[in-house]
């Protein structure tokens, strides 16, 4: 066997649980996992001895701003965020300029992002022309993105779709594709009606009012009660965002213990920025804090997370420059808001697991495992195991980092978890078998990442992707 690489002395994290082993790679793909002990050569060795062997993250939830907002980000500059942060796989999102809602601007994006990304990649396109959606499908796209929000941008009016009938003719037509829709709830008349009356009995027009009307729970549970039930009658698979609502989670839940087929997902800044961040960085760490002071909220998202209700931890990597978020600060109802998020997300998730919140096999399948089984690509992505593209990275358990805006690779420079103390780091990232990113520190050239295209799947059974909804049934 010709060994291009060998992952020597780890605890690797398979798809059957943590073995020590050693990670031999050929070509772009494991060839085996072997005892230590084995005499297999190498043409180059990798020292993991002591260090923890995953799966690179596979995260389905960026914002690369890419066209129409290149100052913010790009291609090059997230896929090197996601690179130092453990991501090997993204899917970025269509709420750009113009908005990727035909076949011919899904085309002009995908050919930028293969100039420029050094990371494998997919796109979400918008369902806005229900015509479009079957040729969108066949031109190779990853899935598709529904925004119930509206406002200002990201959140576009011209991508917003709160109405019932015209959500239900896109399941219809998702549905045919075998591809799956990532949906951004939002009961968006309710919240416009539950601020009007908030504003009028007094309540100041900032940041944090904002953060209490944007968070309140019956917003999101009643957008979520509403796509249930037309994601039963037709059948889409269906995945749900930021699902950080303990009303959306109990509807979740249930639907999940009568069998329905879906899943949903739940990012960052919703469970990990604090009252403190936001009195500290201000508009940087909205809408966090809100969430965070409501214990019994906060707990049933740290249940969902270690039960199987939610399926997958997602960044919702969204760069913006600190003048963007003068606007925001100044009318929070149509400034833009959202926080950079890839080059920390591994290193914040690892700070909980050796806090005990969870376990670091549970912590793989919420970033990496599940989301490869929702696009179709798993075990290619998402797992380590013979015949997996050798998408790998090396943890260090016990490195003890803090967060700093000047270590960022993201456009703006600027990270929410600013002077956050943390313990546990990547320290390796490798794509396809070539390492992309060591010690914090970028290795690949532009161009290297390559495109992803959605796997259909049955619409309805089945336990391939559907596993993923399924393993919170086994464990009730």
């Amino acid at each position: 066997m010709d060994i291009d690489t060998r992952i020597r002395g780890g605890i690797v994290h398979t798809p059957g649980g943590p073995v020590k082993a050693d990670v031999l790679v050929s070509g772009e793909r494991i060839a085996a996992l072997v005892d230590p002990l084995d005499n297999t050569p190498a043409k180059a060795e990798i020292d993991a001895t002591g260090q923890h062997v995953i799966p690179g993250l596979v995260d389905l939830h960026a914002h690369t701003r890419i066209p129409g907002y290149e100052y913010k980000e790009d291609y090059l500059t997230s896929s090197q965020a996601a690179a130092v942060g453990g991501i090997t796989t993204y899917t970025d999102m269509p709420n750009v300029e113009p908005p990727t809602t035909d076949v011919e601007l899904f085309e002009e994006k995908r050919a930028i992002a293969a100039s420029q990304c050094i990371v494998d990649f997919g796109h979400l396109v918008s369902p806005m022309q229900v015509d479009e959606i079957p040729k969108m499908a066949a031109a190779g796209a990853t899935g598709f993105k529904i925004f119930q929000v509206s406002g200002g941008y990201p959140h576009d009016p011209r991508l917003a779709q709160g109405e019932s009938e015209h959500i239900f003719e896109a399941f219809q037509a998702i549905a045919k594709t075998g591809l799956h829709t990532s949906i951004h709830p939002y009961n968006q008349p309710l919240m416009d009606k539950i601020t009007a009356q908030t504003l009028a009995a007094g309540a100041p027009h900032d940041i944090h009012t904002f953060a209490r009307m944007y968070t309140n729970d019956v917003v999101w549970r009643s957008a979520v009660a509403m796509l249930l039930e037309l994601q039963r009658e037709t059948g889409v698979r269906m995945h749900l965002l930021h699902t950080h609502a303990a009303g959306s989670l109990r509807l979740i839940e249930q639907a999940k213990r009568s069998g329905q087929r879906l899943t949903c997902a739940v990012d960052l800044k919703y469970y990990q920025l604090t009252k403190k961040d936001v009195a500290e960085q201000g508009a940087r760490c909205a809408p966090g804090g809100v969430i965070t002071e409501d214990a019994e909220r906060l707990a049933a998202i740290w249940r969902a997370l270690n039960n199987g209700v939610i399926d997958v931890v997602d960044t919702d990597h969204a760069p913006h420059s600190l003048e963007d978020l003068e606007v925001f600060t100044k009318d929070p109802w149509h400034g833009p808001f959202g926080s950079p998020q890839y080059e920390y997300i591994l290193a914040v998730t690892l700070n909980d697991v050796n806090a005990g919140r969870l376990s670091l096999d549970v912590a793989v399948k919420l970033l990496s495992e599940n989301s490869a089984r929702l696009i179709g690509r798993y075990p290619q992505k998402g797992a380590i195991q013979v015949g997996s593209d050798a998408d790998i990275v090396v943890v260090d358990m016990e490195k003890e980092i803090v967060a700093r805006d000047e270590d960022t690779y993201t456009k703006v420079r600027w990270t929410p978890y600013h002077g956050r103390k943390l313990k546990g780091a990547p320290i390796l990232t490798m794509l396809r078998g070539t390492v992309i990113a060591k010690d914090g520190k970028v290795t690949a050239k532009p161009g290297f990442g390559r495109y992803l295209e959605g796997v259909p799947q049955e619409p309805v059974g089945g336990r391939d992707w559907y596993s993923i909804g399924l393993a919170y049934q086994a464990r009730g």
